[in-house]
């Protein structure tokens, strides 16, 4: 099946300011974490609790483990918060309930 990307604006923004601070991250997510997420979007972890229903896709850059927060909805893979483990958790839980 071919997925389709769609970003909540708020984890658009998420990731034009991991570009805008780190123009190598932003090339390692663009161009190698979210074409893998879509060629399988399964292969994330399904999240509990408040994030019932959100996958997570976990990924080392220079040591630090960022997280992309998505849900599967037919052939739409959309993203909820892209960032480190903590902030993405705690950004993810505020833009689901929206």
């Amino acid at each position: 099946m071919n997925y389709r990307l769609k970003f909540r604006p708020a984890a658009a923004k998420d990731l034009h300011k991991l570009v805008k601070k780190d123009k190598e991250l932003g090339t390692f997510i663009i161009n190698g974490q979210l074409p893998q997420l879509l060629n399988d979007p399964y292969t994330g972890r399904i999240k509990h609790g408040d994030l019932a229903g959100i996958r997570s896709k976990d990924f080392n850059f220079r040591g630090i483990t960022y997280r992309i927060l998505y849900e599967i909805n037919n052939d739409i893979v959309r993203i909820y918060a892209i960032g480190i483990h903590d902030v993405a958790y705690r950004k993810a839980k505020t833009r689901k309930r929206v």
